[in-house]
Formats: structure tokens, sequence, C-alpha cells
């Protein structure tokens, strides 16, 4: 026997008030002789006698009337075999919470646990009344989804699990359960269920405590779990890719990495991964990651195109297959792009202005376009006065150069600012006049230091340039020490915060800030760059210097790589006119709308939720018909913990669900028995309320007939 509102027993203390109202009552009374009422001493012993028995049962009846509301109110079923000779017949409600990651996808004997997970759900569902019994459906994903917004009728669950999509992200499993305990509380069903389907693989996500928000009246919830996996076998996966960290250029080497995990196992074998670029096979490596620990290996490779490529890490298939394969894409870009402001004409006639601008335009162009095949840069010179949103999202520049400050205010400081968070580059060169309007209008922006300050006067050394940033990669120990060996005349002091300081001045201060807003980076030099700041920028070094820090501060045009489960969106050069012309071209190759999102700079179109890893294809459909333009592509791959299968013991999932009560039925076990033997039966609340009136009846009569004696 079980008791849905277990609390109320207490209210068994209750049946002792009528015993301490008896116990107060007594009382001793004188005695007093009359020697004509000695005769009738024996009658009156024997009447006496009675109306105590009388009296003795009435209060026996009313302790046991107290008792039986309680017990009543405390609503005991049947449980175990009794439940199954006398089962309620009242409405149910039920909750199925059907874990929809990407560990779900593991293949067992009987097809994936996934499929697994959703024959149990159709046996319960089965057993289900389709007039009275109500059903909420939950997919359980990185963010959980009611597939029926709110109750339905089994047969429209049923039909729901028929199309069933399998996804490949993750599983938050604490907020599914505070919404589908709470909406269960609400509903008006006596008996009330909740199944969790999952494997409760350690990549689930249990760490958010349920048990602290948990909703009221959830004792009367049945809460069961079926894990549908207690011995996954060992696995080997690929977790992450590290892409360049410059532009890809056509005709330069660079290096692609990827790195690889055992999971599971107290030893692996090594394992062959294989790199396709373009749909072409571009080579090999061997892997042999230690359990627990990441491998990291990689390759060099070039490219001859000048478009963006899809590309893939494979390793070899095994039970688990969505982390056998990682998909990526790799911007190419035929030649940078590189967007030079300074201050306006009438700034320029001075002569410090016009040296810093020219001196970093040479730098950068030193051919000034005269030999594009020897520079793979295109640069544009455009005044602060003329710096408009289409300059920047028009012509979709690779990198944007300020030098200087003068000439800014809050609305170009704005514009800047909104094309680094969607991904550009910005490498800022300031000099004396400027410093105001920098720290004023564009920095606090960017998310930068709030105050610059000039040093004159006192000679600086570069000493500090670290050959591990990606800036600096391609220096020799030669090249750097003659960038430390010029002087410089007029350095500028900040408070670097938590920013990264690739280079640094002899006396400790940084010379050069890195740090990243939105999607895009900013570089920040803390010295003059032009004539008037010292001898380094007529180094012969100067000119690699700059060329090299523009094309990291550009970084590798930031392809889309996501996890399943989380939103896409594209930044858009030019938006079609008409939202229903964007679709996206799924890797199932089905056509889903997109969404035009024109509120930000530049606008994006977005899609909700990538279930699926591979490749999507944002698309634009022309007006006359024919083949869809291709606007961008984006890789989303499998969260990389997705790949440890190894479930949390049975004993241990109430503890870490926050659910003391949770029932589990094991896979071993018989599940429609397991189901069975844990049920509620037949309620006794209505049978007890009937006796406890039978009961009250009795009192009564008792009563009365005791007073009328008395």
């Amino acid at each position: 026997m079980g008791f849905l509102n277990g609390l109320l027993l207490f209210g068994l203390l209750g049946s002792l008030v009528p015993l301490v109202i008896h116990l107060l009552e007594r009382r001793k009374l004188p005695r007093l002789e009359f020697p004509s009422l000695r005769f009738l001493r024996e009658l009156n012993r024997r009447q006496m006698r009675r109306l105590n028995l009388q009296r003795l049962l009435i209060l026996i009846l009313r302790m046991l009337l107290v008792a039986l509301i309680a017990f009543a109110l405390a609503r005991p079923t049947l449980l175990g075999p009794l439940a199954a000779l006398f089962p309620e017949d009242a409405p149910r409600a039920v909750a199925l919470l059907i874990d929809n990651s990407a560990s779900m996808l593991l293949e067992s004997e009987t097809g994936t646990l996934a499929e697994q997970a959703r024959r149990r759900a159709r046996a319960i569902l089965a057993e289900l009344d389709p007039e009275r019994d109500e059903v909420l459906l939950y997919s359980v994903e990185t963010t959980p989804r009611d597939l029926g917004g709110g109750p339905l009728p089994a047969p429209t669950a049923l039909r729901l699990l028929d199309e069933w999509r399998d996804a490949e992200g993750g599983a938050a499993f604490a907020p599914a359960l505070r919404r589908a305990l709470s909406e269960l509380s609400m509903m008006p069903q006596p008996r009330r269920e909740l199944f969790l389907l999952s494997d409760f693989a350690a990549a689930t996500l249990l760490a958010d405590s349920v048990s602290q928000t948990l909703p009221a009246g959830i004792g009367e919830i049945r809460v069961v779990a079926l894990p549908q996996s207690e011995n996954p076998p060992p696995n080997t996966s690929l977790t992450q890719i590290r892409l360049p960290a410059r532009p890809v250029l056509p005709g330069r080497s660079f290096e692609l990495g990827v790195a690889g995990r055992a999971w599971g196992v107290s030893e692996t074998e090594p394992f062959p991964v294989e790199l396709e670029l373009a749909g072409e096979h571009r080579g090999g490596l061997q892997m042999e990651p230690a359990v627990g620990r990441e491998q990291w290996r990689s390759m060099q490779v070039s490219i001859t195109g000048e478009r963006e490529l899809v590309g893939v890490w494979r390793k070899q298939r095994d039970r688990f297959a969505p982390d056998d394969a990682l998909p990526f894409t790799l911007p190419v870009a035929p030649r940078l792009r590189v967007l030079l402001t300074s201050p306006d004409a009438s700034a320029e006639r001075r002569g410090a202005r016009l040296g810093l601008a020219e001196h970093v335009a040479r730098a950068l162009d030193p051919f000034r376009g005269a030999a594009p095949g020897k520079i793979a840069l295109d640069l544009e010179r455009l005044p602060v006065a003329e710096l408009v949103s289409d300059r920047l999202t028009g012509a979709s520049p690779h990198l944007a150069v300020l030098c200087g400050g003068e000439g800014l205010d809050r609305s170009r400081g704005r514009l800047l600012a909104d094309y680094v968070e969607a991904g550009g580059g910005l490498l800022i060169c300031p000099d004396r006049e400027g410093l105001d309007e920098l720290a004023r209008h564009l920095l606090p922006r960017l998310g930068g230091p709030r105050a610059l300050e000039v040093v004159e006067g006192a000679e600086e050394y570069l000493a500090e340039l670290d050959p591990e940033h990606p800036a600096f990669t391609d220096f020799e120990k030669e090249h750097l020490a003659v960038l430390g060996e010029q002087p410089l005349w007029r350095s500028f002091r900040t408070r670097p915060g938590d920013r990264e300081i690739p280079a640094r001045f002899r006396s400790g201060r940084p010379a050069l800030l890195a740090w990243e807003h939105g999607a895009g980076r900013v570089r920040l030099l803390l010295f003059e760059a032009g004539p008037e700041g010292g001898e380094l920028p007529y180094s012969s070094m100067f000119l690699p210097f700059l060329q090299e820090l523009a094309q990291e501060a550009v970084g590798a045009s930031r392809p889309l790589l996501v996890e399943a489960g989380q939103p896409l969106q594209w930044p858009l050069r030019a938006p079609p006119e008409r939202e229903e012309l964007l679709q996206v071209l799924t890797p199932a190759g089905e056509q889903v709308p997109a969404r035009l999102d024109a509120s930000v700079i530049p606008p994006r179109a977005r899609l909700d939720r990538a279930e699926r890893a591979g490749i999507y294809r944002l698309q634009m459909r022309r007006e006359g018909g024919g083949e869809p333009l291709d606007l961008g592509l984006a890789a989303v791959r499998v969260p990389a913990i997705e790949g440890d299968l190894t479930p949390l013991p049975p004993d241990s999932l109430g503890a870490a669900l926050g659910l003391p009560g949770l029932e589990v039925i094991r896979p071993g076990e018989v599940f429609s028995e397991a189901l069975a033997a844990g049920r509620f039966g037949k309620e006794l609340a209505r049978p007890l309320l009937l006796l406890a009136a039978l009961l009250m009846a009795a009192e009564l009569w008792f009563a009365q007939r005791a007073e009328r004696e008395g």
C-alpha cells in the first residue's frame, strides 16, 4: 500500500484528541451514604457498568472516526500484486520526456537507443484511454521542446512519435523536468505519471539542480526513469578543429588541425583520420589519444581556388557514428580588402596626420596597386568624414585601419564598433592629436581601454614580442631582434585590463593590445607608427611587421562553425527585398525558410536551430526560377562531450536529478511487469470515507442512547 498524500498521515495524531478530552472530563464526586437507598446499590452498579461500557465504545468510535478521516485524506492506494487485482479506473495524465541528444544515436542490437526509447514510449501510450487520458510529449534537447504545445490525446502523441526527427545536440534535462512537473501538477487527472527515457550518459546536462525549484504538488506524481543503456561500447571520437588564424590566400600553405579523444577505455588502438577538402582527398594521419585526453594532429595544405570551401575530417565508423566526422568551412580570400581611414582633407594638410596615414598606407601597399601579383591586398583610402555604413557593409572590407582619431564622433564610432562586432578586423594606429576622440567615441564601444595618455621624450624599444602569437610566427629571431633595436620617441600609456599583450616595451608597459569584440578582432598599437614616432617606422622590418599584423587582425574570415542544437546566422552584404526568398538547404537536402533580421548592421539571415551535424547552405531563390544563389555556408558539429557514452549509475539518478523518490526500471527488467508493479492501484479514500460516515452515525446513536439512560 502506498499514499499519494503521505504527509497527511500526521493527522492520525488527531485521534488522540477524544481520549484527552475524556480524561480531562473525568472527576471524582463526593460519596454520600443514604440508608434508604442501600438496597439499590447493586442495581446501580450494574447500570453504571453498562453506561461505562457505552461511553468507552463511544470514545473508541470517535477515535476511529478521526483516524479514518486522516487516513482517507492521505489517499491510500494499493501497490504491487494487489494493484493488478484492483486497478484504478480514474483518468490519467502522462508526461513523456524523451532524450533527443546525439548520444541516443548509439547503435544497439535492436537499433539505436533513440528507436528503443520510442518503442517504450509507444508501449506506455498504448495503455491510455484515447478519450479520457492526456499526454505531454517533450523532446529533451539543448532547448527542450513541447512537441504538442500542451496536453494531447494518446493517438496524437503516437502520430508525433512516428514523425520524430533525431537531433545531434545536447540534452538539458533540468529545464525540461521543471517545465513538465509544473504543467503536470496543474492537470486535473487524479493519476499523474512522468517518464524519463534517456541513456543518462555523462553528456546529459544534469548539473543544474532541479530539486530547488520543483513545483508544489509533485508528491502526487509518479516519476519513473527508463535508462536505455547500461554497458555502452568504448568510443573514439573527433572533438575539435583548429583553423588558420590568418586569412587563407590562394597558393599559400596553411595548417589545419584536428583533435581526437578516447572515452571509457583503459587503452586504445591507433586509428587513421582522413582529410577531405572541396570533395578531394588531401591526405591522412594517425591518432592514438590517451584515455581521457585530447590529442592534436595537424597537416600543411594549400589551395588554388578563390571560393569558400567545404572540408571534413573523418575517421572509421564505429557504433556511435555522429562524432566520427567533423565538417568545417574554409573561406578563401583571393585578395585582402583594406579600408584605411584618416582625418579629413583639411586636417591632412597638417604634416603630422598626413605623415601617419601615408606612412601606414605605404607599408601596407608599397607598390600602390601597381604590382598586384606581389602582394594580395587592395587598399582604399577614405577620410573619416566620409565614413558611412555602406562603405563598411557594401564593400565588405576584411580590415579597417584607423590612423589617428581626430574627426571621430559618436555615430562613426558606432559604425566601426558594429563592423567589428559583425566579424570585421580593426587595426588602430593612434596619434597625439586624436587621443581624446579615440578614447571617447570608439574604444569604450569596442570593450577597450577608456583612456590613452601620450608619453614623449623617453626612448622606448620593443623588447617582448611573443613568438607564439600568430602575428609573429613567421618572423625569425633575427627579425624580431631588428624590431627591438629601433628606438621610439612617442608612445602611449593605458591600463590593459584583461586584454592580450602580444608585445611590450623594455619598461614593461604594453606596446600592443589585442582583444576580440563580438565576432571580430581589434589590435591597438601603443606607439605612433608615423614618421614622428621614432626610427622603427623607417626600419626594414616595419613593412612586414605591419602586413603580418594586419593579416592577423583579419583572422581567418571567421567561418560559421557551431554545435548542433544552436542557432545559425549569416551576415548579408545585400539582403533581398523579400524575406521569403531566403532559404536554408540542410545536410538532409531539405529546404527550410530563413528569417531576415534587418535590425542589425549588417543585416543577418537566421535559422533558429540546426538539428543535425553537417553543412548548411544559405540560399536566395531567384524571382524567375532557376537554381538558387548560394549566399553562405555554415558547418554544424556534434558537441564533443556527447562522445562520452558512460551512463550514470541507476542508483544515483535520483540524487543527480534532485528526485529522491525516483523509480528506475533497468533495461534488463520486463518492462510491462516492472511498470505495473510500481503503479498505484485502486484508491481507498472513498471506501474509508464511507466507513467513516457509518461510524459517525453509530457514534451519534450510541451517544443519544447513553444520554437517555444517564
